[in-house]
């Protein structure tokens, strides 16, 4: 076979030298992109580790460098030079990331979070609430101050959940022709809404009666949040319902 012409025996192409030069810099390219990738793997995991993070516990890396032979595409499509060739180069894939804790499902789960290096700062943006790099040390000190985070919402929830259904129960076994629900409502702040969950007792007449949960520990003490009457009520019923009212 020629240095100048190559033949693909499986396709029958025959490629021209500046196909050629081509492909031959696709594949030095991939492996010098290699090289690099895996010092820079390698460096954020020594980075890590000096920080005191734990190999399989706080981060993993699924980082790997193999040959593979697939077909690519060269060329240009604009000006009808682009063409397809099987090449056999070095291929990267895979990173280094966190294990970060989240809630799905009412259950702690956990996920990857790819971490990035730029001098000696790295970044993992879920687990920071800015983006942008941080020193190792500080990272880390993010780090468990996320996953702990989450491990405490799971917790409250659990709670709030359990002395919501004993304040259903409660208000059921009270008016049981009401229909008594859990639902939510939110708090508008200055940039976003902040939910909570409440409580409805819904009676068959319309109206009905909303309640939110007990501060601190004592959640299943509900506190009155809203109410709606569906009986109107005129100027004059209000005077007389007033005046019939026992002196304190």
């Amino acid at each position: 076979m020629s240095n100048v012409i190559q033949l693909d025996l499986f396709h029958g192409k025959v490629l021209t030298t500046e196909q050629q030069e081509e492909v031959n810099r696709f594949i030095k390219n991939q492996a010098e992109r290699a090289i690099k990738a895996e010092k820079r793997n390698s460096k954020i995991i020594s980075m890590l580790d000096e920080a005191g993070f734990v190999y399989g516990q706080d981060y993993s890396s699924n980082f790997e460098v193999e040959e593979v032979t697939k077909e690519q595409r060269f060329g240009y499509g604009y000006n009808n030079t682009d063409y397809e060739f099987e090449v056999t180069y070095t291929q990267n894939t895979g990173n280094v990331f966190l294990w970060v804790n989240t809630i799905q499902s009412g259950e702690l789960k956990t996920y990857k979070s790819s971490v990035d290096v730029e001098g000696d700062k790295l970044m993992c943006t879920s687990v920071t609430s800015q983006y942008r790099h941080y020193k190792p040390s500080s990272l880390l000190v993010k780090y468990k101050e996320h996953n702990e985070r989450i491990v405490g919402e799971l917790e409250h929830k659990n709670k709030q959940s359990i002395a919501l259904n004993s304040i259903v129960v409660n208000f059921q076994t009270f008016y049981p022709e009401a229909k008594v629900t859990i639902g939510s409502d939110y708090y508008r702040n200055r940039r976003n809404y902040t939910d909570f969950p409440i409580v409805e007792v819904k009676f068959p007449s319309g109206s009905w009666v909303s309640f939110q949960l007990g501060y601190g520990d004592k959640m299943e003490e509900a506190r009155f949040y809203k109410k709606y009457d569906a009986q109107s009520e005129t100027t004059k019923d209000l005077l007389d319902r007033f005046n019939n009212q026992k002196a304190k």
